[in-house]
């Protein structure tokens, strides 16, 4: 499949008008004929081994070509042209040092839905990587189709993605590594299975991107050194802003690829430039539990969001067990399937929505009724169940009203803490809140017991000191 870049470097389909990942008009299609001054013309043979096919994408930072290999009973291959090194001997040396680095890391990945890295090597001044080629479409070239016949992908479609390719990242992360590119276009449904195939690690073009200006950061020397990766709008902002990544990051892209996937709208379009919230479920009707799903993947805290892969297949799992029953297929099915359409269906976890006076948001039945430990410890439960309001409480340090403002606010939050807490944090589920709740009561009953023994310990000892009760010593 032929690419365009954009100015900035985005690779988008050929035919494309704009770029997906900003935004920015691209030239017609006949302007980005793939250049054969510089590419490899089909029948080119390198290593001795492998025999260029046809050129299948150009980017800033090289081209991929279909390539035909001799060494293994001409099994087609993907044959990735890292980049044109013209910087001198020291950053070619410099690249081949890295990719070879990265190679170890591509090596020990062994997973079916991850093409098979086979070998990095040089050829004069060009670099080169080899996997397995992966017949089929990218999620990016599936969805332009779709919208030039007025079609999204389906929230049933969706969730099964999402279960196809939870796995992959799963496998990922417990090898240590974050891939750091999540969007359409490095997703290839396959055409021989229909699953889909992750392609484009960020390591590697992180190290190409780094080799390519080489040559302007050696003249700089207030560089900062090291570069960002993610595409903007696809990458969490401590990713862009401050190369971290993590577990997490992953799941951020991906679930920004699964709300962009049932828009059809790019990123920028789903956020508010004011707040710079996202906005996506105001262009979708989802169910309560894909959309509690996606609102912690798309988290802006950090700790709000999922930490691993296996949390997300689990509440899948448990909350979204019709799925089993939807045909392998689903693509073949209405864009308007609803995987959740029993009306009795227990309420969602919609926790962490915030303004607990909104009556409009909707708390679950199980966790209404009276809040033990807001009512005997309100000053120091609202802390980790962050209903800063109960803060009031703690003017009574300061003997302005003698206790009895202590005792209004416990009042209050007994009867309002549960609904409370539940709007103003995220809870990993019911269960969890129920239980936090009850170690909460436990503490305030235990506070209260000492609280009553120490008043008791005071009221006898001013008894014995003023000579009076059954314990006084006759004169």
């Amino acid at each position: 499949m032929s690419l365009i870049t954009c100015s900035k470097g985005h690779e988008n389909s050929l035919g494309s008008p704009y770029c997906y990942s900003c935004g920015e008009s691209l030239p017609a299609p006949e302007a980005h004929t793939p250049s054969t001054e510089t590419g490899l013309l089909p029948g080119t043979r390198l290593r001795d081994r492998y025999i260029i096919q046809r050129q299948l994408g150009q980017g800033d930072f090289g081209s991929t070509y279909l390539a035909e290999d001799t060494g293994r009973f001409k099994e087609p291959v993907a044959l990735k042209e890292l980049t044109s090194v013209d910087q001198g001997t020291y950053a070619l040396e410099k690249a081949e040092e890295l990719f070879q680095r990265e190679a170890v890391m591509l090596q020990r990945l062994q997973h079916p839905q991850i093409p098979q890295f086979w070998e990095f090597f040089r050829d004069d001044k060009r670099l080169f990587l080899v996997q397995d080629y992966v017949e089929g479409q990218t999620y990016e070239s599936l969805l332009n189709e779709r919208l030039a016949l007025g079609q999204r992908f389906s929230e049933a479609e969706i969730i099964q993605l999402l279960r196809q390719l939870l796995p992959v990242l799963s496998y990922l992360h417990q090898q240590g590594v974050i891939h750091r590119d999540i969007s359409p276009d490095n997703i290839i449904r396959r055409s021989q299975d229909g699953l889909p195939v992750l392609i484009g690690f960020g390591g590697v073009k992180q190290i190409a991107m780094y080799v390519a200006t080489q040559g302007v950061q050696d003249q700089n020397s207030h560089s900062n050194g090291g570069t960002r990766l993610g595409k903007s709008g696809y990458s969490p902002d401590e990713q862009l802003h401050l190369g971290t990544v993590a577990p997490h990051s992953d799941l951020y892209a991906l679930g920004v690829t699964a709300v962009v996937l049932m828009t059809g709208q790019q990123p920028q379009q789903l956020i508010d430039p004011q707040t710079r919230n996202w906005v996506w479920n105001q262009h979708l009707s989802l169910s309560p539990h894909l959309n509690m799903i996606l609102q912690r993947m798309l988290a802006i805290r950090l700790s709000e969001r999922f930490q691993s892969a296996d949390e997300i297949l689990e509440q899948l799992e448990t909350n979204l067990e019709v799925t089993e029953t939807l045909p392998e297929n689903i693509a073949a099915q209405d864009e308007t399937l609803d995987v959740n359409s029993n009306a009795d269906e227990p309420l969602a976890n919609n926790s962490g929505q915030g303004h607990i006076f909104d009556k409009s948001i909707p708390v679950p039945d199980e966790i209404q009724g009276w809040n033990w430990g807001a009512f005997l410890l309100p000053g120091v439960w609202c802390l980790t169940n962050k209903v800063w309001i109960a803060l009031i409480a703690w003017v009574d340090l300061f003997f302005l009203t003698g206790g009895f403002l202590w005792l209004v606010i416990g009042v209050i939050l007994g009867i309002k803490g549960n609904e409370w807490a539940w709007k103003s944090r995220r809870w990993s589920s019911i269960p969890a809140f129920k239980t936090h709740q009850k170690y909460w009561a436990i503490a305030g009953l235990i506070f209260s017991i000492c609280v009553l023994l120490f008043v008791a310990l005071i009221a006898l000892a001013f008894a014995l000191f003023l000579g009076i009760g059954p314990f006084t010593v006759g004169n």
